[in-house]
């Protein structure tokens, strides 16, 4: 029995209403058929996942799903135990008193287990033969991408390596393995790489010789089209008829973002007693439906995103010196400016311009505020989430464009129907905790 979960809403699997989109399918299939790394990009809960998995088999392939904790001997460790490579590390005992009771003993090197053969033997006249395992030990550095891949080529494993949430990383790790993937796309060992970011080449940014060696694959845009075409899909599935009006709002209050609009459709459908695919043909019309989805789904976000502005307005923790003039406090300032600025100032982002007016008119020390002030703190806004713990992230700036992004879908929909102004009075002013 097919269940609303198989057809609508956010999913680790393949929901049944996914659709085939040319202009990104066609793209991602002719980039897997080079020998280039893939970098599959754009904001948060917009089909990167279910794009990937509709053309490489998961569980036929090694998967790493990221988190800020993750170094990249991390990561390389776990790509060589899916590939099939034991890596066991070589201990040799410290001596002196100081050793004995603090490390004990220090690391000599990493070894790779590489099997080779069983080897059966008799273990006497009456018992049965058992089976040894012979394998090859291989020192190497596993902070060394020709190391990893020169393994991953021993036991010949021909597997694509999905890197899940990139974003994770922080932005020097990121850039560290920018160099990295450069070895491993010369000693073909291919990557597709999934993360939440606006800008095309960002890994090339970070080390130019990647440029003509990967393929950017954006997920975004999604067009009316491509909505209508879900419900469509989803319809056949669950046998029922979406009456026009409820496809409108949802696809009028998703504010192209698949995900919330996949959410607001499995919603509309539960509203309406869909539950399991129909005996029946079923009409979905209760348009009452929709805003009760909405509802839920602002209350929803409203908590996550309010504790995000909060985690960003308290800034990193500016040193204050009797002696000296108060810090500018810049991060607490760009929330303030956003949530002024509100929905209709976000389309395609904000730029730095109009943040800098909207501060100039609040801040507490506007005589002296310049705009490098505004920019230094724009360029640290992706640390700062990360540093937070706001994952996925919610804004980046570009510096090209000199524009503040939202990369958190969700956002756009906590903005718009959000109480913004109730939001911004509990905003805690870093110049009153002082008092």
């Amino acid at each position: 029995m097919v269940k609303l979960e198989d057809v609508f809403g956010v999913s680790g699997k393949q929901v049944k209403s996914y659709v085939i989109r040319e202009y990104v399918d066609d793209k991602l299939i002719d980039a897997l058929r080079t020998d280039k790394q893939v970098i599959v990009y754009g904001a948060s809960k917009q089909g990167k996942t279910a794009l990937v998995s509709k053309y490489i088999k998961y569980n036929e392939n090694i998967v790493v799903s990221l988190s800020p904790k993750f170094e990249l001997e991390d990561i390389y460790k776990s790509i060589l135990r899916d590939a099939g490579v034991t890596v066991r590390t070589a201990f040799t005992e410290g001596s002196g008193k100081a050793t004995k009771v603090g490390l004990k003993a220090q690391v000599q090197a990493t070894i790779a287990m590489i099997f080779k053969s069983n080897v059966s033997g008799e273990i006497s006249e009456t018992e049965s033969k058992n089976s040894i395992s012979q394998y090859e030990e291989i020192e190497f550095n596993l902070g060394l991408p020709n190391d990893v891949a020169s393994l991953i080529n021993k036991v010949n494993c021909k597997k694509v390596v999905i890197l899940e949430n990139f974003h994770y990383l922080s932005e020097e790790k990121q850039r560290q393995f920018a160099f990295d993937l450069r070895t491993f796309q010369d000693l073909k060992v291919k990557f597709v790489i999934l993360g939440v970011w606006k800008e095309a080449n960002r890994l090339a940014q970070f080390n130019g010789d990647l440029q003509d060696r990967v393929v950017d694959v954006p997920v975004e845009p999604w067009s009316k089209d491509d909505f209508v075409a879900i419900a469509r899909k989803g319809e056949s599935e669950l046998n029922i008829v979406m009456h026009e009006d409820v496809i409108t709002k949802c696809i009028d209050s998703a504010f192209n973002s698949v995900g919330v609009y996949q959410e607001l459709l499995k919603g509309t459908c539960r509203g309406n007693g869909i539950i399991v695919k129909q005996t029946e043909t079923a009409l979905v019309d209760d348009i009452s439906a929709v805003d009760k989805i909405i509802l839920e789904k602002t209350e929803y976000y409203s908590g996550r995103h309010l504790r995000n502005l909060e985690a960003i307005a308290s800034g990193n923790g500016s040193l204050i010196q009797d002696d000296r003039p108060l810090p500018y406090f810049m991060s607490y300032y760009i929330v303030k400016a956003l949530l002024e600025i509100g929905f209709d100032g976000l389309n395609g982002g904000v730029p730095r311009d109009a943040l800098m007016q909207k501060i100039v008119l609040i801040h507490h020390r506007r005589a002296d505020l310049k705009g490098g002030q505004l920019t230094a703190a724009l360029k640290k806004i992706g640390d700062l989430q990360s540093t937070k713990g706001i994952n996925p992230p919610v804004l980046a700036y570009d510096s090209n464009t000199r524009l503040l992004k939202v990369i958190d879908s969700t956002f756009y929909f906590f903005m718009k129907y959000a109480n913004l102004e109730m939001i911004s009075e509990d905003i805690v002013s870093p110049i009153d905790c002082m008092s």
